[in-house]
C-alpha cells in the first residue's frame, strides 16, 4: 500500500521559505548621518531666516525713503523744549492727515513718531553736546507708496549745562536800616532768578533783559542779619554766592529807609528827610526873594509916576 505525502508539511517549508526571501532587514543609521542630517537640516532654517531678515530690512528701508510731495501741506511744530540743562528735548505739535512725523535736528533726521488719532505728536530726543538746535518736522503718509510733505518752520533749542557767572553779580544795599525790611538791587545775567535766603525765609526776584534785578521787602530781624544768594538761569543751573549779604537792624537807629544804596532812590538811601527839610527852606527862600523883587518893582514903577 503506497504511504500519503505529507502535504501540510510540505506547504509550511515552501511559504517560509519565500518569506525569508522578501523580508529586509534595514540597519540603524550611524551617529554620524544624523548629524550630518541635524546639520543639513540647521543651514535650510538659517537661510530661511536670512531671506525673512533681509525682506523685513528691505521693507524698513523703502519706508525710510518716502517720496517729497511739495504739494502736501507741512506739519505744525508748536513746541520744543526752548532751553534746558537736562539730556534731552521734547518735541511735539499736530500733524493732520498724516501716519507718521520725522524729526529733524539741523536738518538730519533723528527719529520719526506715529500722529495719534487726535492728530497729535509727541517725541524726545537725547542730546549730549551743549549748544543751539534747529528743530523741523516732516509729515509722512501712504501705502504702500508713501509721500514726505515739506519740512515745517524751524524753532530753537538750547542745551546749557553752565552755572551763571558769580564775577557777573553785583549788589546795592545798605548795611544798616532801622526798617524791618530791606531792598535788595543788583546786576546778574539776563533773566536770570536771584534768590535770597535766611533759614527757612526766601525773597526772590526775576532779572530783566539787562540782567538789572530788584528784591524788596526783605524781612530782618533786630540785630545781624546774614543772607545767602542763589543765582539760577533759564536752563535750571544754580549757583551759590561766597559773598553774602549782610544786614543789621536797629528800631532805634538813625538811618532811615530800606537800606537801599541808590542815588535815585533818596529815601533808601536814608537821606529823604534831610533832602525833603532843604528842598523846603530852599522853596521859601525863592518864594521870598520873589516877593521881594515883586513889591521892589511895584514900588519903584509907581514912584516913577
Amino acid at each position: 500500500m503506497a504511504k500519503k505525502k505529507d502535504t501540510k508539511k510540505s506547504t509550511h517549508k515552501y511559504t517560509d521559505s519565500s518569506m525569508r526571501s522578501k523580508v529586509e532587514i534595514k540597519q540603524p543609521l550611524s551617529s554620524n548621518q544624523e548629524k550630518i542630517s541635524r546639520l543639513v537640516g540647521s543651514v535650510f532654517i538659517g537661510l530661511g531666516v536670512l531671506l525673512v531678515a533681509f525682506g523685513v530690512f528691505s521693507y524698513i528701508k523703502y519706508r525710510e525713503e518716502p517720496l517729497l510731495n511739495p504739494e502736501l501741506e507741512a506739519p505744525i511744530l508748536e513746541e520744543v523744549t526752548s532751553i534746558t540743562n537736562g539730556e534731552t528735548i521734547m518735541v511735539k505739535g499736530s500733524a493732520n492727515g498724516y501716519d507718521n512725523v520725522f524729526i529733524y535736528i539741523d536738518e538730519e533726521k533723528v527719529g520719526e513718531t506715529k500722529v495719534n488719532e487726535e492728530s497729535k505728536f509727541s517725541f524726545e530726543q537725547a542730546l549730549e553736546t551743549e549748544g543751539e538746535y534747529m528743530v523741523t518736522v516732516a509729515g509722512v503718509k501712504g501705502f504702500p507708496n508713501r509721500y514726505i510733505s515739506p519740512k515745517s518752520e524751524s524753532m530753537i533749542s538750547i542745551i546749557d549745562r553752565s552755572a551763571p557767572n558769580p564775577d557777573m553779580v553785583t549788589f546795592k544795599y545798605g548795611e544798616e536800616t532801622n526798617k524791618d525790611t530791606f531792598i535788595l538791587v543788583g546786576t546778574t545775567e539776563p533773566d536770570a532768578t536771584v534768590e535770597v535766603k535766611r533759614g527757612t525765609q526766601s525773597f526772590e526776584a526775576v532779572a530783566d533783559a539787562s540782567g538789572n534785578f530788584r528784591i524788596e521787602g526783605v524781612a530782618l530781624d533786630e540785630g545781624k542779619n546774614v543772607f545767602s544768594v542763589y543765582i539760577e538761569d533759564l536752563a535750571g543751573n544754580k549757583v551759590l554766592l561766597d559773598e553774602k549779604v549782610r544786614v543789621a537792624y536797629s528800631p532805634s537807629g538813625s538811618v532811615n529807609g530800606d537800606a537801599v544804596v541808590d542815588s535815585n532812590i533818596p529815601q533808601a538811601a536814608g537821606t529823604f528827610d534831610q533832602l525833603i527839610g532843604n528842598n523846603l527852606m530852599m522853596l521859601f527862600g525863592i518864594l521870598a526873594l520873589m516877593a521881594f523883587l515883586g513889591s521892589s518893582t511895584f514900588v519903584y514903577f509907581k514912584n516913577r509916576r
